[in-house]
């Protein structure tokens, strides 16, 4: 199965290493993560879309199934609704889709290098370990300024997702205060055949996400889309 693996804000294509060796597929560093340079205009989700379609060209994909986790998530969705003959279906985990000035003004705070230091020194060195102990503040400080323009200006607005044309499963964890259970459920509302699936007693985080529980809906959701 042609299968394209897209990671979060601050992560890596090692961020889905699990879900990498459970299913396969291809893994990559979206535009300023990882070992990416930050693009000079900042890092923007035009340049995600140029990431995927590099994908597909290095792979020699005419069409593929994504699975996108948070922000790979928004991604694999403005990608599907760009490109509905190349993606055979979409799985998005706890991306949030619906923006607000508070939930900006929430991210913002969590988005501060110097608070991260001090508040969660052990996520701060994770992320230099991922982008380099000299850059990884510059990341942070970049994906604080991409947040900041989505919410000002969505990308997945109702006329854009009304051309995505593939199955859609969105998944949300149940204690998700990023994406919010809610939230989720009322924007996939407006995605036309879409599930939604909601991890019982499972934060935002990729890695408390219990795999075991998860893998068996991603297989049922493939096996009805291959």
């Amino acid at each position: 199965m042609n299968l394209l693996l897209l990671h979060g804000a601050l992560g890596s294509a090692a961020q889905l290493r699990a879900l990498q060796e459970r299913f396969g597929g291809v893994a990559i560093d979206l535009s300023g993560h990882g070992g990416r340079e930050i693009p000079s205009e900042g890092i923007r989700f035009e340049h995600f879309i140029a990431d995927i379609d590099r994908a597909f060209d290095e792979q020699g994909w005419r069409e593929a199934h994504l699975f996108g986790y948070s922000m790979g998530g928004y991604a694999a969705m403005l990608y599907a609704a760009r490109n509905p003959g190349r993606v055979k279906s979409v799985i998005t985990l706890g991306t949030k889709f619906l923006w607000t000035e508070e939930g900006l003004k929430k991210e913002l705070r969590m988005l501060d290098p110097e608070v991260m230091e001090q508040k969660v020194p052990a996520f701060a060195r994770s992320l230099a370990d991922a982008h380099g102990t000299n850059r990884w503040k510059e990341v942070v400080r970049a994906i604080a300024a991409s947040m900041s323009g989505l919410a000002a200006s969505p990308l997945l607005t109702t006329e854009v997702c009304a051309r995505i044309a593939c199955p859609v499963l969105i998944c949300v964890g149940e204690k998700d205060t990023t994406a919010v259970p809610a939230d989720t459920q009322e924007f996939a509302e407006g995605v036309q055949g879409s599930e939604v699936f909601v991890l019982p007693d499972t934060p935002h985080p990729f890695e408390k996400v219990e795999l075991d529980i998860l893998l068996p809906r991603l297989r049922a959701f493939w096996r009805r889309t291959a």
